[in-house]
């Protein structure tokens, strides 16, 4: 089970990107060094985490995809190690839930793949739209 899973305040990393390097063919390493742009060893967790939800999800026919906090407890542990558990748990609740990749139920007890991530860049576009045109 997570320790107390509550957005925090983020201390650490920068999102940074070149305009014309933006493609909407980017891999999950692509899209993860936009995010990640400082700290490989949190970008490392990430993708370890979310491939790790998507294809636990994906073998159980999940729909939505999702797993449970056991399964992600064993995902952790066995990607990245039972002593990275508290940076991966850092990572879900600094940057991976509150930017919208996964979401996470404590009453169900599920980490769910998001979209919120990919609805929020279309409003930061639309709102950059907006204000140009003022």
């Amino acid at each position: 089970m997570p320790r107390k899973l509550e957005e925090r305040n983020r201390r650490r990393g920068y999102m940074y990107f070149k305009a014309s390097e933006i493609s909407s063919r980017m891999s999950l390493n692509e899209i993860l060094d936009v995010v990640f742009s400082g700290v490989k060893e949190y970008k490392r967790a990430a993708k370890v985490i979310l491939e790790g939800v998507k294809n636990i999800a994906k073998a159980y026919g999940r729909r939505p995809l999702w797993i449970s906090n056991s399964e992600m407890s064993n995902l952790i542990i066995e990607g990245l190690g039972r002593n990275k558990k508290s940076l991966a748990y850092r990572v879900i609740a600094e940057f991976l839930v509150p930017m919208g990749f996964l979401s996470y139920r404590p009453d169900e007890g599920k980490y769910y793949l998001s979209r919120e991530f990919q609805l929020a860049l279309n409003r930061l576009g639309k709102a950059y739209n907006a204000w140009v045109k003022k």
